[in-house]
This record gives structure tokens, sequence and C-alpha cells, in this order.
């Protein structure tokens, strides 16, 4: 009787106040420890409730805060919602991966990505990290891109129907890892689709009020709000297509798309706030000698911009504007 005794009061006072008396548990009879250890784990103020709620949320990795953003906008306070890219110096395109974002990828239970060689790092860390996860690919869950389709704008991100196709998978994703959360998932979903639908007739009303408006971007990124806006898209083809190589587009085509700017053919000219290159300089100085008004556009979420539909928001205002 006097070992059980001393073994219940040493395991359940603080442990750097006995530290010589740990050794003691070695010897205590099994029925001993175990009564001792479960009730402080029962008692204790620091027994582990809330790393035990923590656990209860689902783990959702996304390739950019974009992403990000919806997960978190359909799961709130249920999510811990991890995004490797989360600032604007950050290029999504040129990301190297860390053994950080590996960990974090291995333990997730719901892994969104961009797709379409936009964010390859990405999806090479499902496969490489050994994850288990539910996998969302933005670009074939958009199906934007048809079969065969060699040229694609991998943007996705800017179309407004896609982030709705996205936001539901999302849902059926988090439904499957917390069931009992399943109402609320519903809910939250049902809210974010009504902002996109704000969102959707926001895009249209520009696009009324600046009739036969058209468009050069430095970059394909803001294409399917464009498309939305039924604002035309003059950017050359070749253009497009070369500016996504490495060498980017060549001298020629760069004439070409300067005398479409100087010759006051496109309304405005939007600009990748996140590159700037020889090209898009020249492009800016075209675009300022001709009177023909630039509008900053963003892959992630520029300062002061933390949500999805805020992010869209005010690429719609910023065209608007340069518009007016």
């Amino acid at each position: 009787m006097l070992i059980f005794k001393t073994t219940m009061v040493i395991t359940c006072v603080p442990e750097r106040e006995h530290h010589m008396h740990r050794r003691l548990l070695a010897i205590a009879t099994i029925s001993a420890c175990t009564l001792a250890i479960a009730g402080c784990s029962d008692s204790g103020p620091d027994s582990g409730s809330s790393s035990s709620a923590s656990s209860d949320k689902v783990d959702v990795v996304a390739s950019t805060n974009v992403w990000g953003s919806i997960a978190q906008a359909i799961g709130r306070d249920k999510v811990n919602v991890d995004s490797i890219i989360d600032s604007p110096d950050q290029d999504p395109h040129d990301y190297e991966a860390t053994a950080k974002d590996k960990l974090a990828f291995s333990k997730a239970r719901i892994v969104i990505a961009n797709g379409g060689g936009y964010d390859d790092w990405a999806t090479k860390l499902v496969k490489s990290s050994g994850s288990k996860a539910d996998f969302i690919d933005a670009v074939k869950t958009s199906g934007l891109k048809k079969p065969g389709q060699k040229e694609f704008n991998e943007h996705v991100f800017y179309s407004i129907d896609s982030a709705r196709k996205v936001a539901k998978v999302v849902e059926s994703d988090l439904v499957k890892a917390s069931p009992d959360n399943k109402s609320t998932f519903e809910t939250n979903l049902k809210d974010f689709e009504s902002k996109l639908d704000g969102l959707k007739t926001r895009a249209i009303k520009v696009g009324e009020r600046h009739p036969n408006s058209t468009a050069i971007a430095t970059e394909p990124v803001v294409g399917y709000l464009l498309e939305d806006m039924k604002i035309k898209n003059i950017t050359p083809d070749e253009f497009v297509e070369q500016s996504e190589t490495e060498a980017g587009p060549s001298t020629k085509v760069v004439h070409e798309t300067t005398s479409l700017i100087s010759d006051k053919k496109a309304s405005i000219l939007l600009v990748n706030g996140q590159t700037s290159d020889d090209v898009t300089k020249t492009l800016q100085k075209a675009a300022q000698n001709a009177g023909i008004p630039q509008t900053g556009v963003w892959e992630t979420f520029p300062k002061g911009v933390d949500n999805y539909p805020d992010f869209i928001g005010k690429a719609i205002d910023s065209i608007d504007k340069g518009l007016a």
C-alpha cells in the first residue's frame, strides 16, 4: 500500500519538481502506473484538450493564397489552411519548394493546386511527399482545357465560374473529412456562391458601362475575367504564346503589340503587378506616350486583400476605373 500511494503522488505532481523521482515509475506495478497516468491526464490543466480541439480541424494545403482562401471560406473555423505562396513578392511559376512545404503536403487531408503547368512544383510535391490527401487540380476541375488543347491560359483563378467549381469540390472533400460539420460546410458554400454571383454581376455591369472596350495584357493573367466583362482582349496570340516561354516575345512580336498601343487600338493596358521585364516596360512606355491608361493585376493577393471576393472585386474595380 505504501508503494502504491507514493506512485500516485509522484506521477501527478509537475515533472520539474520531481525530476529525481521519475525513476521510481520504472519499478512501480503496471496497474499503479496506469491509474496514475489516467488520473493526471483527466484532471491536469495541460491535459491536451487544446491539441485535441486543433486536431478536429481539417488540414488543407494550397499552392497559393488565392486557392487557400476558397478553402478557408468553405471551412472557416473547421479548417487549418496553409497557403504556400502567400506574398505578392513571390512568383508561383518559379517557386522552389522547401522541406517544410513537403512536410505540410504529406500531412494534409486536402491539397489544392492550380495545375495546368502553373505550379508544377505543387503537383510534384504531392507525389514525392507520399501524400494521401484528396488532390484538387483547379484546371482539371474547371473543365476549361479541352483534350489535346496545346495553347491554354492556365490562370483559371480569374474565372469566377471555375472558382465556383473548385469551391464545390472543396465542400465535398471537407464533408468527407469531417461529416459532422456537413451542414456548416453547405451553408458556407451557399454564402460563398452568393458572393460569386455578385462578382459576376459587377463584371457584366463594367462591360456595359464601357461598351466596345479593348485591352492588351503584358501576361494572360485576367483573360477569363475580361470574358466575363465582355471586354475584347486584342493581345496578339503570338505575344501571349511567346510570353509564356523562357525566351519571351520576339522583337517582331513586341513591335506589333506596341504598335497596337501606339495606334490607340487598345482602351487599357493590363500589367502583371508581380513581374516586370524589358518587354513590360516597353509596352508601358508606349501606353504612357499614347495616353492609354494602365492598370495592375495580380496572381496572388496584393497587400490589403485576404479573400477571393475582394481579390476579384479589386481587379474589376481597377479595370472599371482605368476605362472611365
